[in-house]
């Protein structure tokens, strides 16, 4: 059995540091809610440092599952009472486990925008400008993931890809998938283009199809937020303009569905 120490005080010093985390006050921990979220954050090599669980996830069977994982990441354990953990939880309906982690170290444009040891990976790489739904975002890097891209930028004035909220929608990926934060729309451009990937924003009046677009050249694709799209002066610094053609009325769709149909198309002209 792992070892652990019983917190029985709301006002517990550990359970403080936690919520300061996952209200985004310690900048440089992340906050892991949820037995199969938690399974990916072990399974992964980042540093897992702390570990609450509650009474009732503790005798489980998942709870004594990753009590034998968390033993190899010499992470620090609390028992909790169940309403304890639903003091620190994100959600409305917490499954009695939660994480601290350290925040993944940022990888550099050049090391990121890279190609020489892509593997299966295509050479595809995602820019969100001013996505401000962690949700969206989130679900955006899982798709990148299953598609094979090779990393997510994040814009300034975005959600954070750790924030709990993001982490959940990725299901992990974020734990596998490059995501730079707070990269400017001019220097990832720039950085881009001394790389030779050509860059290409997604606008619902793109001078063509993305249907059209020859996607086995590497390339940048570049999404603004539903609210408000892409910027005229965003527009205006890319190689190309890109449209998804649509029926009837629908002036947009979802980022991570309108992400997942050009991944997957770009990753069907990688195998063919």
């Amino acid at each position: 059995m792992y070892n652990h120490e019983t917190i029985k005080s709301r006002d517990n010093a550990k359970l403080k540091f936690a919520r300061r985390v996952r209200d985004g006050k310690e900048t440089e921990h992340i906050f892991i809610e949820g037995s199969r979220l938690c399974e990916e954050a072990v399974s992964s090599d980042m540093l897992v440092t702390t570990a609450f669980m509650s009474a009732t996830f503790h005798a489980s069977e998942p709870g004594t599952h990753l009590q034998q994982a968390l033993k190899k990441t010499n992470a620090d354990m609390y028992l909790v009472s169940d309403s304890l953990l639903g003091s620190i939880a994100d959600t409305k309906t917490p499954q009695g486990i939660v994480l601290i982690g350290g925040r993944p170290k940022s990888r550099g444009l050049n090391d990121l925008f890279s190609t020489e040891h892509t593997n299966r990976l295509m050479p595809l790489w995602i820019y969100l400008y001013e996505i401000n739904n962690p949700s969206n975002l989130g679900a955006v890097i899982r798709t990148a993931e299953a598609a094979g891209a090779m990393g997510v930028i994040v814009s300034p004035n975005s959600a954070d890809p750790f924030s709990p909220k993001s982490l959940r929608a990725s299901m992990g990926s974020a734990f596998r998938v490059p995501a730079v934060q707070d990269i400017g729309i001019e220097y990832v451009l720039q950085a881009a283009r001394q790389k030779g990937i050509r860059t290409l924003a997604v606008d619902a009046h793109g001078e063509k199809s993305y249907l059209g677009v020859d996607w086995k050249t590497p390339s940048l694709l570049v999404f603004g937020s539903e609210a408000h799209g892409l910027a005229a002066d965003v527009l205006s610094r890319v190689d190309e303009r890109v449209k998804i053609p649509m029926n009837g009325n629908v002036e947009s769709l979802n980022l991570a569905v309108s992400t997942a149909i050009i991944l997957f198309e770009t990753k069907r002209h990688f195998q063919s």
